[in-house]
């Protein structure tokens, strides 16, 4: 990057962080005194990562790639490049990623010896949908290159893997990446294979790639050309009936509650509580951590100490759109109950019915229902 490159890219990060600050403290100007200073005490009280089992795997995991990328350039033959976590909407991936990353120091920005700061990591969240060259071209854009020129799938991928080395990336983190999978067809699939197999094992600058996203991403990495050269941390559901995973949802629920907001509960948390909570939320991990937090905002916004069932039920209900009758809380066939169907009408139930009746014996919900 020349003097000239590097003092204008620098000159429009810093305007754009100025006016982006200006923006929230205008938004802020506007609030209640007292209400701005309880969002600040919730924006603290959820400052804290809650850590499983689990984040000890991606630990060593975003530890082997800083390793792998420490010794490249003495020829070490390492192929495994390429971290994957894969699990369900909800699993808390995105927030794992950004807590790792956040505690792994390699990884965080620095100036060079000319005083120019350079950003090792580029974190990326693929849209839907995301073709190879959509993919590249808003890497170029990301990396503040604006892409000149007919936009081919091979003339964007060349020229983001050349200002992936000209900006000194090391890790390249992509979110979401079943949208560049999902509705891809057989060739994109493969040049999309060949473009993340070649970033990694190009002599003059390897890319680590960090991959996350839900199903069909596991299919994806089963391919050979990347089945060698990565390492999967699964960020799998919690089975509601195994009494492991209610007592660690026990443990999160008094973490949460106590330690972090200093109120308690107002109510018997039984076993079955617990697992309503996990139903609630397909049995993943951060969205029942979310779930808990949200009762407690109401508890600290209404100026209570104590957090009642009644919080759990309304939060879910606005995130559900269920009537009391069949809110997981309180229904005695809480089992059968399916949180995304509950704010369907009937025009919703006929128009999927129709999709199904049109797609044939092979429909299933997640085929007929948008995603």
């Amino acid at each position: 990057m020349t003097d000239k490159e590097s003092t204008g890219h620098d000159l429009d990060r810093s305007v754009e962080e100025r006016r982006s600050k200006a923006a929230v403290d205008r938004l802020r100007s506007l609030l209640r005194p007292e209400r701005l200073a309880t969002n600040d005490e919730l924006a603290e009280m959820w400052s804290g990562y809650i850590s499983l089992e689990r984040d000890g795997e991606l630990q060593k995991g975003f530890r082997r790639l800083v390793d792998s990328a420490s010794t490249f350039s003495i020829g070490k033959p390492d192929k495994r490049r390429i971290l994957a976590i894969i699990g369900r909407s909800g699993a808390g991936k995105s927030t794992a990623i950004a807590k790792h990353v956040a505690s792994t120091r390699e990884m965080h920005p620095y100036p060079d010896e000319d005083g120019v700061w350079i950003q090792p990591t580029l974190y990326m969240e693929l849209p839907s949908p995301c073709s190879p060259t959509r993919l590249a071209l808003d890497g170029i854009e990301a990396l503040g290159h604006p892409f000149k020129g007919h936009a081919t799938r091979d003339a964007v991928w060349k020229e983001f893997e050349r200002l992936l080395k000209l900006h000194k990336v090391m890790f390249l983190i992509l979110d979401e990446v079943q949208n560049a999978i999902e509705n891809a067809n057989t060739t994109e699939i493969s040049v999309l294979g060949n473009n993340f197999k070649m970033l990694t094992q190009r002599p003059d600058w390897p890319v680590r790639l960090v991959l996350a996203g839900v199903p069909p991403l596991g299919s994806f990495l089963a391919r050979k050309q990347l089945y060698t050269r990565r390492t999967v941390v699964r960020f799998d559901t919690l089975d509601l009936d195994a009494p492991a995973n209610l007592a660690t949802i026990r443990t999160v629920l008094e973490r949460v509650v106590v330690r972090d907001a200093g109120l308690r509960t107002g109510f018997d948390v039984t076993d079955e509580f617990l697992q309503r909570l996990l139903h609630a939320n397909f049995s993943e991990f951060g969205s029942t951590v979310q779930m808990i937090r949200n009762a407690v905002e109401l508890a600290v916004r209404n100026k209570r100490e104590v957090v009642e069932l009644e919080d759990f039920v309304m939060v879910y209900a606005s995130d559900s759109g269920a009537g009391r009758r069949i809110n997981v809380f309180l229904a005695k066939d809480w089992r059968d109950l399916d949180p995304t169907a509950a704010a369907l009408t009937e025009e919703d139930r006929a128009w999927e019915h129709e999709r199904r009746r049109a797609k044939g014996k092979n429909a299933t919900k997640y085929s007929v229902r948008p995603q």
